[in-house]
């Protein structure tokens, strides 16, 4: 690679990430450790977590985005629901009756986010993960769910799925139909999944640079984006700058919007 170094690949799964994430913070910021993050493991933990073992925006110099994924909301093929619309307006005739898969804690506060717009309610279905939550979509036990689009992609290519809206600010290529929840008059309603790269604080910022300009390198070359699409990922780089100011950003948002929705922290 063009670092010149050998990349060592150490997983620390459990307790929805705090397990890894807590490894990384107390590792030495010598310049060769550090942590590949998500949006729920940073940004969205402390919203919905009482005592955290690591503070995002203490214990961690921010390099750089990786990737960018898409969050869709998607209904089973025979499902009664064409639309957000449609959804709105039997929720609200039957409160409660609805239902939709809780598989992650990103997942739900963006739901938590579309009742409180839409000022319906919707049942929420606790699921290890979005896998056990789309197999009860598929099996008609539960209504709706919120998925990535790399994990969902292959059933609407099937048809066995049927997305309602996408949760990023704009529409996706292979989906041009589609339309956003913002398009739908849901105000700022942009909930994207990420991967990015910190390191532990403490790392000279030589070295995050060097490293930051390294991945930007890399996630420009075409065969490296082939790959990325293949997941259903979008390539995307910021200085550590940039990612530092998004974390801070959007750390107080998802913090604003569980304490307006009412989510206690667990």
């Amino acid at each position: 690679m063009s670092l010149g170094q050998p990349v060592v690949i150490e997983n620390r799964p459990g307790a929805n990430g705090q397990i890894g994430m807590s490894t990384a913070a107390r590792s030495k910021p010598d310049g060769y450790s550090f942590v590949v993050v998500s949006a729920s493991t940073t940004v969205v933990a402390p919203a919905v977590t009482k005592s955290l073992p690591y503070d995002v925006l203490r214990d961690f110099a921010p390099v750089s985005l990786i990737a960018n994924t898409r969050l869709l909301l998607t209904v089973a093929k025979d499902s009664p629901f064409q639309s957000i619309a449609d959804v709105v307006t039997k929720a609200k005739a039957q409160p409660g009756t609805y239902t939709y898969g809780q598989s992650a804690t990103l997942y739900q506060l963006s739901m938590e986010r579309f009742k409180q717009l839409g000022h319906i309610e919707l049942t929420p279905i606790p699921y290890k993960g979005p896998s056990e939550a789309m197999n009860d979509l598929l099996a008609g036990n539960i209504s709706m769910t919120p998925d990535s689009l790399g994990s969902v992609s292959q059933m609407v290519r099937s048809g066995l799925v049927r997305p309602l809206s996408v949760f990023s600010a704009t529409r996706m290529s292979s989906l041009p139909d589609v339309p956003t929840m913002i398009e739908l008059g849901y105000k700022d309603f942009v909930f994207d999944g990420w991967i990015g790269l910190l390191a532990p604080a403490g790392t000279p910022p030589s070295t995050l640079d060097k490293l930051a300009q390294a991945i930007q390198a890399a996630l420009a070359s075409n065969e490296i984006r082939r790959l990325y699409g293949q997941l259903s990922l979008e390539t995307t780089s910021t200085t550590p700058a940039e990612f530092a100011a998004m974390l801070a950003k959007e750390t107080q948002r998802y913090e604003e919007i569980a304490r307006a929705a009412g989510v206690p922290k667990q």
